[in-house]
């Protein structure tokens, strides 16, 4: 167990509420990734540090409130959030078991059909993708990279597989061409959540987590018919089905300011479609939680800076209370993470 509690307290007030119909923007680096924000998003949703029963997950909140959590991950797998969750207390797979918890891998089979054919991104691309990690490869027979036990097998007359690996939910697949693929993706997506909503009562919250969507813009693109608009748009039809959203991306330099920069003609389509689809997200989010290294370099007790700030979708006539702020925090080797400000040890 973290020697530190699993919820920071200069972060808890951010992390615990979420009001109906918000959207939280979590913008990383490479330098400074947002998996330990997301983890403590999962936790204060469904566990608890001062509870005994914190590695099953709480049936309801202090306030009786009950809520669940629908993971939708585009480049991270199952086994590391389940890994990483079992650090903090979590025990994702109990909770999928007990339905407070649902995955959707987005990203092991994303490229790949449901019958295991492999799918052209597109014409141009030079060859087919079937990938474990953000990668493109040549066509050719690519080993199956899940356990022994994984059976791909076509779908029931309920359109679900005739069977799924262990805690995972879903997978997506990315076939066709422009807003039709993300139609498509939309509805496996949403049926997830009808699945989890089928036991909710009235008062409940699902919290749905979007863990980097850009890598599908990225590996679509314009070629595809897959753009900032179309992306926003994705996002806006699964907000409708969920209590609030949390949403992750990555904010790095020449993704953003290349693109931003007037007058620059430098600026590649990628990087024009992700600073829309980025500073589009933040113009509607309730609050963007922004993650970044030190300005003055690497340091042995602090391993970046956390930025919290009102979005655009934040409107003071709502009476939200949301206090500004900025943090430092240090990831521990056992998983635990300190928050504190500037000047604190």
């Amino acid at each position: 167990m973290p020697s530190q509690p699993p919820l920071p307290p200069l972060l808890t007030p951010y992390l615990s509420t979420q009001p109906e119909s918000s959207l939280t923007l979590i913008s990383s680096i490479l330098g400074a990734t947002s998996n330990w924000l997301v983890l403590r998003f999962l936790h204060a949703a469904l566990g608890a540090s001062s509870s005994s029963n914190a590695s099953f997950g709480l049936d309801e909140l202090p306030n009786g409130i009950k809520r669940k959590v629908v993971l939708v991950s585009f480049l991270r797998g199952w086994e590391f959030w389940r890994a990483e969750a079992k650090r903090l207390g979590l025990d994702l797979a109990r909770l999928a078991d007990k339905h407070q918890f649902a995955f959707v891998d987005g990203l092991s089979e994303l490229f790949t059909s449901a019958d295991a054919a492999p799918i052209a991104p597109s014409t141009n691309t030079g060859g087919a993708v079937r990938i474990s990690l953000p990668l493109r490869s040549q066509p050719g027979a690519v080993p199956g990279r899940g356990p022994p036990s994984t059976v791909r097998a076509g779908r029931s007359a309920n359109g679900e597989g005739s069977q799924r690996e262990p805690g995972i939910a879903k997978k997506l697949h990315f076939s066709g061409h422009g807003v039709a693929s993300l139609d498509a993706m939309e509805k496996d997506i949403i049926s997830v959540i009808d699945q989890q909503k089928t036991s909710m009562e009235d008062g409940d919250e699902l919290i749905l987590v979007i863990d980097q969507p850009d890598f599908l813009l990225a590996a679509t693109g314009a070629s595809m018919g897959i753009g900032a608009t179309e992306m926003a748009e994705w996002v806006t039809g699964l907000q409708q089905h969920v209590h609030a959203t949390v949403l992750t991306m990555a904010a790095d330099s020449p993704l953003i300011h290349n693109a931003s920069t007037a007058g620059n003609q430098l600026s590649t389509p990628i990087e024009t479609e992700h600073a829309a689809f980025a500073i589009g997200m933040a113009h509607r989010a309730r609050s963007v939680m922004q993650l970044r290294t030190l300005e003055t370099g690497a340091a042995r007790d602090v391993s970046g800076v956390l930025r919290i700030s009102r979005g655009g979708g934040w409107t003071a006539e709502a009476k939200d209370i949301l206090v500004e702020r900025e943090l430092l925090y240090y990831i521990q080797r056992d998983g635990g993470v300190r928050a504190f400000g500037r000047g604190e040890s």
